[in-house]
Order: structure tokens, then sequence, then C-alpha cells
């Protein structure tokens, strides 16, 4: 793992990748830790896909990025992001398209951008695909977001989602990838949210009160006011 700091910009960590939203970054020192598994958890709204699509939008040249989708096909996510003025349509953003075969039909998938998995409840065929998505990124650091971890973590028995997150977790942790697993706040049985949480290295929190949103990061005691603006997520 690279520690120190950034030399062009000291404040900056190197262990780090970009969110994508630049007060962001400059509150973590530099972005998300890397690499880690990191859980968002926020009401079921526009705020949390948006910070995990400026991640991935983010992704620089040396590096990959991977949406795994449950509850959105590819397209849907990319038009998704577009309106909130966040652009997805990059060679290295890829997606594991665990939706579409669940419709009965699925779109036309570009065989290098998107891979198709039967359903969210093929964890097998998911940790299939991720392996290869670590195969072609060799020598890049990764990006992945599971959009959302809620939708598996219903598809599936509760040990065996247990025990998925924890193999792919390490994988992807040896793998220097940053991984940001979205997860709907209220959904859950609290006690197996509490066993996925205790398996993640950090845990980012999106509030809502009387329709304003703020977020709680890792080792800042205050809550950040956010609001969605024409390019995405703002810090006001």
């Amino acid at each position: 793992m690279e520690t120190g700091v950034d030399e062009k910009m000291p404040i900056l960590k190197k262990n780090r990748m970009a969110t994508g939203i630049s007060d962001l970054d400059i509150m973590l020192e530099g972005g998300y830790t890397n690499p880690a598994n990191i859980i968002l958890i926020g009401p079921n709204g526009t705020e949390k896909a948006a910070l995990a699509y400026h991640f991935i939008s983010a992704v620089a040249a040396n590096e990959n990025a991977y949406i795994v989708c449950g509850n959105s096909s590819p397209n849907d996510i990319a038009h998704k992001a577009s309106g909130l003025g966040i652009n997805l349509n990059k060679d290295n953003v890829r997606f594991i398209d665990c939706y579409t075969a669940t419709l009965g039909k699925g779109e036309q998938a570009d065989a290098k951008k998107v891979r198709v998995v039967d359903g969210p409840s093929a964890l097998n065929d998911i940790s299939l695909a991720i392996n290869e998505a670590l195969k072609e990124s060799e020598g890049k650091r990764i990006k992945m977001v599971f959009d959302t971890l809620s939708t598996f973590v219903l598809y599936n028995q509760k040990d065996s989602i247990r025990k998925f997150l924890g193999v792919i977790g390490g994988r992807l942790k040896s793998a220097q990838a940053t991984t940001l697993y979205l997860v709907d706040d209220g959904v859950h049985d609290k006690q197996l949210i509490s066993l996925i949480e205790h398996g993640m290295d950090e845990t980012y929190t999106i509030n809502e009160n009387g329709g304003k949103y703020s977020m709680t990061l890792p080792n800042i005691s205050s809550e950040i006011p956010i609001k969605i603006g024409p390019t995405g997520i703002v810090i006001v």
C-alpha cells in the first residue's frame, strides 16, 4: 500500500481514490481509502446513488471502474447519472449486470463493457464475473460499486450473503480495489446490517431531516450538509 502524501498537494494522502467531489476529497485528505470496503447507508433516494456515480465517473487513466447493478440496467444507470450531470460513458467504466436477465429479455449488451449475470441470487456467477474484472484490471487500481447491496441481501439467505461478502471483500482489497456498497436505510434487519458493517473498513451515512440531507464521515465529528445540484452532489 502506498502511504505518505501527494507531493503536488501535501494535504492529500496517496492511499486515496478520488470521490469525484473536490470538496469531499479535501475533507477526506484525498478521497476514499484505497484499498477498502466501504458501506454507504442512506435513504432510498438520489443522493446515495449520486455519490456512487461521482466516484465511478472520476476514474483515472490507470484505473478501471465497475458497477455491479442489481435493480437497474446499465443503460438506466448511465441515463440516471447523466440526468444528474454525471458522465459514466467512459471506456474504463464497465458493468456487471445482474438485473436485465430477471426481466426475461435483456437489452443489447456491449460485451466489452457489460458482463451479464443471471440475477442477484447468482452469487457464484457474480463472484466469477468479479474475478474476470480483476484479471482484466491487473496492474491497475479498481473502483467498484454495488448498486445496491440491498438488492443482493433481499435475494439471498443471510449466511450466503455474509460469506459472499467475506470472500469478495478480501479478494477486492488484495487487488487494490476500493468498493462502495450502497445500502438502503430501514429496509433490513439491524442485526444483519451490523454483521455486514462489521466486515467493512469504513462507514458513510447519509441522513435526511425535513427534506435536507447531510453526510456522516469517518473520523469527522460533525455532519456535512449536502444537496443535489446541476452537476450532482454539492457540499453546502
